[in-house]
């Protein structure tokens, strides 16, 4: 079976072989998520929700019971409070962007791009077209702060560089660059466009990268890196560094059969009863 790289993929080995291994060989996923991760999922559901035009009250409404049936391990009151911010971001958002000049002609984009030895996967929030005719990538990010070194990444980081190469290959359209939306989650929400033009180097430098990883891969090079802190927090995969047992493994991971985020992992349960 050929290995598949995506985004989270290619940082997670590069971030640390180890966890890597853990997480798409052993398919061990953390028990529990940060809260960030809960509302920028939410975020980005409101968002794909209303650029297809089915964004309603309603649907807000019972954004709270959605939250609890999709991820199952969040309790009543804290679904309700990340429900009610989500939604305030996000219509803080529309209100901010009411008079768009790109228009959505293609929302949460899956994409692949089969190569002899591996896959290439990116999932991308929209395709969308500039006034002049031009065609983006549209990406939502829901960030705590936005500085210069936050927005330089976003310019030329790896995430580009993958939906870049997969893009040119399989999407009909010629992508000009990257139309970048920022939440920025401070005390009053604060609301940034950018516009970035595709970096020339980029999809050659994004290349290398992706072979150095899987060389590394297919060598069998699956050591700690001891970066166990990064960001400001620790790896997910912090307790198995340090004591790799059965208690540990049962006490924090459950383990998948194939590794999915919680909400498609549910999705794909539902669809298997269904057929």
């Amino acid at each position: 079976m050929k290995e598949r790289y995506s985004t989270s993929r290619l940082n997670t080995y590069l971030h640390c072989p180890k966890a890597y291994w853990w997480c798409y060989r052993e398919n061990l996923v953390p028990k529990e998520r940060g809260r960030p991760l809960y509302l920028g999922s939410l975020v980005h559901l409101l968002l794909e929700v209303y650029n297809k035009e089915e964004l309603t009250t309603e649907f807000i409404q019972n954004l709270p019971q959605w939250v609890q049936e999709e991820f199952p391990e969040v309790d009543q009151a804290e679904a309700l409070s990340l429900a009610t911010e989500a939604a305030d971001y996000v219509l803080g958002y529309l209100r901010a962007y009411e008079d768009d000049p790109f228009k959505v002609i293609s929302p949460e984009v899956h994409l692949e791009l089969e190569r002899d030895e591996y896959i290439l996967y990116t999932r991308v929030d929209n395709i969308c077209q500039a006034q002049d005719g031009r065609f983006y990538r549209g990406e939502y990010k829901t960030t705590a702060k936005m500085d210069s070194a936050y927005l330089s990444g976003l310019k030329s980081g790896l995430q580009a560089g993958i939906a870049y190469i997969i893009m040119k290959e399989v999407v009909p359209e010629r992508i000009t660059g990257t139309v970048y939306s920022l939440i920025v989650k401070t005390k009053i929400p604060q609301y940034h466009r950018m516009l970035v033009s595709a970096e020339k180097g980029l999809i050659q430098r994004t290349e290398e990268c992706i072979q150095g990883v899987h060389e590394s891969i297919q060598e069998g090079k699956f050591y700690p890196s001891m970066q166990c802190h990064y960001y400001n927090r620790a790896c997910e995969y912090l307790p198995l560094c340090k004591n790799d047992t059965k208690e540990t493994r049962e006490a924090f991971y459950t383990k998948r059969e194939e590794f999915l985020p919680p909400g498609q992992m549910k999705r794909k349960e539902e669809k298997g009863s269904k057929e």
